[in-house]
C-alpha cells in the first residue's frame, strides 16, 4: 500500500499543466521519461540521508544519523509513477508518511531542485525529439 504525499507540489503541478497542453502521446512519454530520472534523482537523495535540496534530514532522538533503511520498505517504495500524462511520488508502505514529516524524500515547496528542473527538461527534449524524428 503506498502512502499519500502532502505538501506545496506547484512546481509538480505546473509541470503537469505544461503536459497537459502537449498532444496526448507525447504528454505520456514525456511523463513516463521524468518518471525514471527523478526516482533516480529521489533514490540518490534518499540513500544520502537528504531532501530533494541537498539539506540533511533531522537527527534521531538521540542525535543519530536516521537513515530510514531499518527493514528496507521505504528505500524500496521510493519512486514516482507516471499515471497518463501525470506524474504520483510513491513512498510504499503506510508508516512511510510518518517518517517523510520529519525526513522528506521529495521537494515540498514551490520551487523544483535544479537537478529536477534538469531530468525534467532533458526528459522533455527527449521525447519531443523522438516524436519529430519518429525514433530516428
Amino acid at each position: 500500500m503506498s502512502a499519500g504525499l502532502k505538501g506545496d507540489l506547484s512546481g509538480l503541478r505546473k509541470l503537469e499543466r505544461s503536459i497537459r497542453e502537449l498532444p496526448i502521446v507525447l504528454g505520456q512519454r514525456v511523463a513516463a521519461a521524468c518518471a525514471g530520472k527523478l526516482t533516480s534523482l529521489a533514490r540518490s537523495t534518499f540513500a544520502a540521508g537528504e531532501n530533494a535540496f541537498g539539506d540533511s534530514w533531522a537527527p534521531g532522538a538521540q542525535g543519530q544519523r536516521v537513515t530510514l533503511r531499518k527493514s528496507g520498505g521505504i528505500a524500496g517504495g521510493v519512486f514516482y509513477v507516471a499515471i497518463g500524462r501525470r506524474l504520483r511520488a510513491r513512498l510504499g508502505p503506510r508508516y512511510a508518511k510518518y517518517q517523510v514529516g520529519k525526513r522528506p524524500i521529495f521537494p515540498r515547496g514551490g520551487a523544483l531542485p535544479g537537478a529536477y528542473v534538469a531530468a525534467i527538461r532533458a526528459a522533455a527534449a527527449d521525447a519531443i525529439r523522438e516524436q519529430i524524428t519518429g525514433g530516428a
